[in-house]
């Protein structure tokens, strides 16, 4: 796959998510992603963006610290 920006190659990577609300920050660790190896920017599959919609559903209702870390491979499992 190549890099809708730059046209670069595109690499599986696990990679860290993080999503500000204004209340608080939910970073969620070891994402599955195509990263670029020139330009670093980041893809997920359709699959995996959907997940972190539920994640990030889930978690903003309950969550009232100021930052959450979440694993990925724990919350999707």
């Amino acid at each position: 796959m190549k890099c809708g920006i730059c046209k670069a190659e595109m690499e599986e990577k696990n990679v860290t998510y993080t999503e500000d609300n204004d209340q608080s920050v939910i970073v969620i660790r070891h994402v599955p992603a195509k990263v670029c190896t020139e330009c670093g920017n980041t893809w997920y599959s359709g699959t995996v963006a959907k997940e972190l919609e539920k994640i990030m559903d889930s978690f903003m209702a309950s969550v009232f610290a100021e930052v959450s870390v979440i694993s990925y491979a724990k919350s999707v499992a």
